[in-house]
């Protein structure tokens, strides 16, 4: 009976290189597959089973390969025993909703609960499973990574191009008509993943010994072109996080590269240089004169309710709520239904600035601070159910991933995630201490680039820590981090004892 398992561990191991490519390759078909759902309005159920199979999948491969099972299963407990405290807490509170409270309640939404939270503890998964595979498969299995990352980059270059060229691309912000999104279905999920790819490609490219500096004009020019058409502000910081990031890395851990340290600063000043006429100015532009029609209306609304609270001569609280009623619940109805006009306004500090009231971000975060001062001891610990982020026809869900992890899996939730990068970013500190000269390397600083990117899209967006596609790469660039700092053998240099922890 042991000959089928054993049978199948080898042949795994003997085929992991061009198995983690193919991972790395369906990620971008999933999400085209995933755009052309949305647009014929099909449900995700097809790409949703599909990723939680290949999950799945992936976990047994790991575990199979494994020579250190007990971290595993002490992984699988941790979540498992998270997640029934979740539960109670969600179902705590589902008996204390009333049907006439407007809240998503039922089967339905304890299942899209249920699939959120497989979407969150993918990346502890899939980062421990590709660790796993680097440490079988060593500097093939990194070399296939790096490989697959500069063909996904290209599979998502030609699809932006075939976007455009056949009047498809769905534009990165649709009501405005802005920027080059391509056939990819969240647009701060794949701001997030072209972060990633960008500069380790780049930097891989640069490290292939050529006799020419095309190959590295080339991916410079499009990385960077990708970049800047996206139109984000995240992918216009990732720009300059790239060639500084880079070229810094270049200037310490490989001089040689002169060539590559100029044409990295160079195209970075290209595009400082095309600010003006880049997508992401013209959105913020936008958005500003959206700001100043917003503010001009909030204006008339809160004239007109001064004028009624004066001609009927109140005074105090009372004048203050009157005078902000029309702006509230025109720009925060939903707060001001579910939670009334005192406790918004007092919230907002009675202020009338659209910049404030009319935030949507802000606004479905100070709904959720409410929801949380209502929620029992359990709800803080262990979150609230994604569908009580709904309220009537309005999704209050947070826009930014670690506030959103707090509000749906409690101060535990948010503690074990940050904890789990905490550790990754212990290793970097760690490995710099300890001998920063041979940790340091043009590979290193590539992907810190891309952690630290990853990183700053879970602080500004909720498009990585909550969205499969996404936070596959992140996990991917996280245990390299580990192949980089524990396993990988370095030339010339005593080596380190393997970690065998996972």
């Amino acid at each position: 009976m042991r000959e089928h398992p054993l049978q199948l561990k080898s042949w795994l191991q003997a085929h992991l290189p061009k198995l983690m490519m193919g991972l790395i390759l369906l990620q971008p078909m999933l999400d085209i597959l995933s755009f052309w759902q949305d647009q014929a309005q099909m449900s995700n159920t097809l790409t949703l089973g599909l990723r939680f199979a290949m999950l799945a999948a992936v976990a047994l491969a790991g575990f199979v390969l494994s020579e250190r099972k007990r971290g595993y299963l002490i992984l699988a407990a941790v979540l498992a025993v998270f997640a029934l405290c979740h539960a109670a807490a969600v179902l705590q509170v589902d008996l204390q909703t009333l049907p006439r409270e407007r809240e998503a309640t039922g089967w339905r939404m304890l299942f899209s609960d249920f699939a959120n939270y497989i979407r969150v503890i993918q990346i502890p998964i899939f980062t421990v499973c590709f660790i796993t595979f680097l440490k079988k498969s060593g500097d093939k299995g990194f070399a296939a990574i790096q490989k697959s990352f500069l063909l996904v980059l290209l599979l998502i270059a030609a699809v932006e191009v075939l976007s455009v060229l056949t009047g498809t691309n769905p534009s990165t912000y649709a009501n405005k008509d802005i920027g080059i999104l391509g056939w990819f279905y969240f647009a701060n999920s794949q701001s997030a993943i072209l972060s990633i790819l960008v500069p380790v490609t780049i930097m891989a490219v640069i490290q292939k010994k050529t006799k020419t500096m095309v190959p590295q004009v080339l991916i410079c020019v499009l990385g960077f072109a990708v970049l800047y058409f996206f139109g984000t502000r995240l992918t216009f910081a990732a720009i300059f996080a790239t060639a500084i990031g880079l070229a810094f890395t270049l200037f310490v851990a490989d001089r040689k590269k002169k060539k590559a340290i100029v044409l990295l600063l160079l195209c970075a000043a290209l595009c400082l240089g095309g600010i003006f006429q880049s997508p992401m100015y013209r959105n913020q532009s936008q958005v500003a004169e959206n700001a100043q029609a917003k503010q001009a209306y909030a204006d008339t609304l809160v004239a007109g309710d001064t004028a009624w609270a004066e001609s009927y001569g109140l005074e105090g609280q009372a004048y203050e709520r009157m005078r902000i009623a029309g702006a509230y619940h025109y720009y925060l109805g939903g707060l001001v239904e579910k939670y009334g006009l005192a406790r918004v306004a007092a919230l907002y500090d009675y202020s009338t600035d659209v910049d404030e009231i009319a935030n949507v971000r802000q606004a479905k975060w100070n709904y959720c601070v409410l929801m949380m001062e209502d929620s029992p001891l359990l709800s803080h610990l262990f979150g609230l159910e994604l569908g009580d982020m709904i309220y009537g026809a309005e999704n209050y869900d947070v826009e930014n991933d670690f506030h959103g992890i707090y509000v749906l899996y409690g101060l535990v939730g948010l503690v074990l995630l940050g904890a789990f990068f905490l550790y990754f970013f212990g290793l970097i500190l760690w490995a710099l201490l300890k001998n920063a000269k041979k940790y340091y390397t043009t590979e290193a600083g590539a992907w810190g680039v891309a952690l630290v990117m990853a990183l700053l899209h879970a602080f500004a967006t909720a498009g990585i820590l909550r969205r499969p596609n996404a936070s596959f790469y992140l996990s991917v660039v996280l245990a390299v981090i580990y192949y980089l700092v524990l396993i990988r053998r370095y030339p010339a240099v005593q080596p380190m004892e393997e970690d065998a922890s996972l």
